[in-house]
C-alpha cells in the first residue's frame, strides 16, 4: 500500500555545498530509505535527510520503504507523512530488505536514487561528497570509514570484501556499504533482474552494475555504530547469511558472465574508481561473451 503526498509548506532555499555553487540546474534525487522497527531514531533521520538533502534540491522526493514495522514506526511516519511530504511505502507483513527496497526504487521519478541505511549510522551530510559525481558514475558508493562497531563485524566486513574481490576480479572496497547514490537508468535495470540473494544486496546490485558496463565510484564516508542491536541482520543471522550468499558465489557469476547479460549501450571496459586508491581497476571482457572474465589491470 502506497500513499502519496506532498507538502504545502514553501521550500527554503538553501546554500549548496561550495563545489556545487553555480552550477544550475542541479538535478533532483529521489532518497529512500529502508525502516524496520526504527521508532526511536527514524524521525531524526528524516528530519536530518529533508534539512539536509531535499531542502537543497527542489524537486528532491523522500520514499520511506517501511517493512512491516510494530514498534510506533508506521504511526511517527503518519505524522510526518504530511509535515514534510514523505512518500510512504509499507506493508502489513514482513516483505524482506530486497523486495522493500526494489518496491521503493519503482516509486522513484527523478533521474538519480540515493539509498541510505537507517539507525543513526550516516552522516547525511556525506551525501554532497557523492553528489557532484552523479552525473559521470552509474553508482557513487560510500565507504564506511572510522567505523567504530563491532570488531566480528568490521572482520567479517573485511574478509567478505576480500573474497568478493578475488572470485569476482573487481577492486571494490566495501561492497555491501549502505550509503550511495545510483542512476535511475542503472538501478531501474537491476531491479528489473531477478536478485540471487536475499541478503547483502547492496554487493550484488554493486556487480550487477560493474558487469553491465556502468561505471561505480567508492568515496569515504563517515559511519557511526548504530544504538542498539541490528534491526534488519541481527548478530545471530550474520554467520548464516554470510555462508549463504559465499554459497551463492558461482551462481552470481554464471549469470553475470552469462552471453548477453551486458547491456550493449555500456562502453566496452568496466570501471572502479576509488578515491581511497587512485588507481583504475579495468576488467576486459575476452573476444567471447562466455569466456572467463580476466584479471582487473591496475593502471597508475
Amino acid at each position: 500500500m502506497v500513499w502519496r503526498s506532498f507538502s504545502m509548506n514553501k521550500t527554503e532555499l538553501v546554500a549548496l555545498p561550495a563545489n556545487l555553487a553555480g552550477t544550475s540546474p542541479n538535478p533532483p534525487v529521489s532518497v529512500i530509505i529502508n525502516v524496520f522497527n526504527e521508532a526511536n531514531t527514524i524521525e531524526h533521520e528524516i528530519r536530518e535527510i529533508h534539512a539536509k538533502i531535499i531542502q537543497k534540491l527542489p524537486g528532491s522526493e523522500l520514499i520511506v520503504a517501511e517493512d512491516g514495522s510494530t514498534d510506533g514506526t508506521k504511526k511517527i511516519l503518519e505524522r510526518l507523512k504530511g509535515e514534510l511530504g514523505i512518500i510512504h511505502s509499507t506493508s502489513q507483513e514482513r516483505k524482506g530488505y530486497a523486495k522493500a527496497f526494489r518496491d521503493a526504487v519503482m516509486l522513484a521519478r527523478n533521474p538519480y536514487i540515493f539509498f541510505s541505511d537507517t539507525g543513526g549510522k550516516q552522516d547525511f551530510t556525506d551525501f554532497w561528497k557523492l553528489y557532484p559525481h552523479c552525473d559521470r558514475y552509474g553508482i557513487i558508493s560510500g565507504i564506511r570509514s572510522g567505523r567504530r562497531d563491532q570488531f566480528y563485524r568490521r572482520l567479517m566486513t573485511g574478509v567478505y570484501n576480500f573474497l568478493l574481490r578475488r572470485y569476482f576480479r573487481v577492486n571494490l572496497h566495501d561492497a555491501d556499504a549502505g550509503f550511495r547514490i545510483y542512476q535511475a537508468r542503472v538501478i531501474r535495470k537491476i531491479a528489473n533482474e531477478p536478485w540471487v540473494n536475499r541478503h547483502l544486496i547492496s554487493s550484488e546490485l554493486a556487480l550487477r552494475a560493474i558487469y553491465s558496463g556502468f561505471e561505480v565510484k567508492e568515496v569515504p564516508v563517515l559511519y557511526r555504530k548504530r544504538l542498539g542491536a541490528s534491526r534488519g541482520l541481527p548478530l545471530g543471522k550474520v554467520p548464516k547469511v554470510i555462508i549463504g550468499v559465499l554459497r551463492n558465489f558461482s551462481r552470481l557469476k554464471n549469470v553475470l558472465t552469462s552471453p548477453g547479460y551486458r547491456v550493449t549501450s555500456a562502453s566496452t571496459d568496466l570501471r572502479i574508481h576509488g578515491q581511497r586508491n587512485t588507481a583504475t581497476s579495468t576488467i576486459n571482457r575476452s573476444c567471447s561473451d562466455s569466456d572467463e572474465v580476466d584479471p582487473p589491470q591496475v593502471k597508475p
